[in-house]
């Protein structure tokens, strides 16, 4: 590699959606780019998403990652136009919202407890009977007592999503190191100069760690690891359903092409990407229970990806390295790498561009990394 080739104002390892979108970004700003992905862009994490913007349904409590969760969701909107216009690519950001639904007892508890504590915080949050529920959506399931509605939990479709944003970081002249894996990162005393990959070194002021589960190979200090999520999609021979729908023990999510996506299993399986008969017949069960018509529909694909988990709290780790300068992270997202995209991407270029976020970051930091854990 000569020294205009392998030398950019910004490396990014890891080419999933947060890492093209980063990439984007910057590129837009005039900055020289590098992605490197140690497969084909996309196809990890990314890929295997069920493009579901959860922000409600998925929270436990008001924290600070609820307020990041929610304040990227309100860009996405705009952000689903913006790529339109780049690209000409439809992410089918689709608005008729989320159910939650109560089948059991236990079910009834926890959404009660959700409708508790969103209420109380002035959350847009709706209790629905069980007859103006299944007036929404009349294939499901008949035990149904009652569900929360989740108006603004929207839903993209994660490959166009994916794929969209490759498209424009090319254009916008991100040079693109595909099946190219990163071994080390450069570093001179406090400095972080680039990485180390198969294919020779690769130079810049910054370097950002976008690489999902395989960033602990590169940053041990950061503790990431796979956790694996089977899914499936299914051809809707019935009335197809309009909204996310959830239960506490399965999800499904229609997409605009008459199919539907299942999911998904939660397994501390290693970097074993792969379905088991196991995984994907308990899917199948359990997304029988929120919709019993989905008996006899066809399957038509079976997939796994590996959900990026920190190990430490669950949170993503977003900002600058503690140690060295030059490196920042953007990784860990776990469950909600789709949603956080467009704040991420808002957030990372800030740092790199201004030295400043106006997203406040500090629940996020790699930092917190460096403290010892309480008891």
């Amino acid at each position: 590699m000569s020294d205009a080739d392998s030398s950019f104002d910004t490396i990014i390892v890891g080419g999933g959606v947060i890492g093209c979108a980063v990439a984007w970004r910057l590129a837009q700003a005039g900055q020289r780019v590098a992605l490197i992905e140690r497969h084909e862009p996309g196809r990890e994490a990314s890929w295997a998403a069920g493009g579901m913007l959860a922000a409600q349904a998925e929270a436990d409590q008001a924290d600070a990652f609820l307020e990041l969760a929610l304040a990227s969701r309100a860009l996405y909107a705009n952000f689903a136009e913006e790529l339109r216009a780049a690209t000409g690519i439809n992410i089918e950001h689709r608005t008729e919202g989320t159910l939650y639904l109560a089948l059991t007892d236990q079910d009834e508890a926890e959404l009660e407890h959700r409708w508790q504590w969103q209420h109380a915080a002035g959350l847009n949050t709706k209790k629905l009977t069980r007859d103006c529920t299944r007036k929404l959506e009349p294939q499901l399931n008949d035990k149904l007592r009652w569900a929360l509605k989740f108006p603004d939990d929207h839903q993209v479709n994660a490959r166009q999503l994916t794929t969209a944003l490759i498209v424009a970081a090319r254009q916008s002249d991100v040079t693109i190191f595909s099946n190219t894996k990163a071994h080390q990162l450069l570093i001179a005393g406090n400095q972080v100069h680039g990485i180390v990959t198969v294919k020779g070194e690769l130079r810049a002021a910054t370097t950002i760690l976008t690489a999902g589960v395989w960033t602990s190979q590169l940053a041990s200090t950061v503790p990431t690891e796979p956790v694996r999520g089977q899914m499936i999609a299914l051809l809707m021979t019935a009335p197809p359903l309009r909204h996310v729908v959830y239960s506490r023990r399965s999800y499904l999510v229609p997409r605009s092409t008459g199919f539907l996506i299942a999911g998904s299993t939660t397994e501390h399986a290693g970097f074993e990407k792969v379905t088991t008969p196991t995984g994907i017949a308990s899917i199948f069960e359990r997304s029988c229970e929120i919709a019993p018509s989905l008996m006899g529909m066809p399957l038509l694909e079976t997939w796994a990806g590996l959900r990026p988990k920190n190990t430490r709290d669950d949170w993503p780790v977003i900002g600058r390295d503690a140690r060295y300068d030059g490196l920042l992270y953007a990784t860990g997202h776990y469950r909600n790498g789709i949603l956080l995209t467009p704040i991420t991407a808002q957030a990372i270029s800030e740092l790199v561009l201004r030295g400043e976020s106006s997203i406040n970051l500090e629940a996020f930091s790699p930092a917190r990394f460096a403290q010892p854990c309480s008891a």
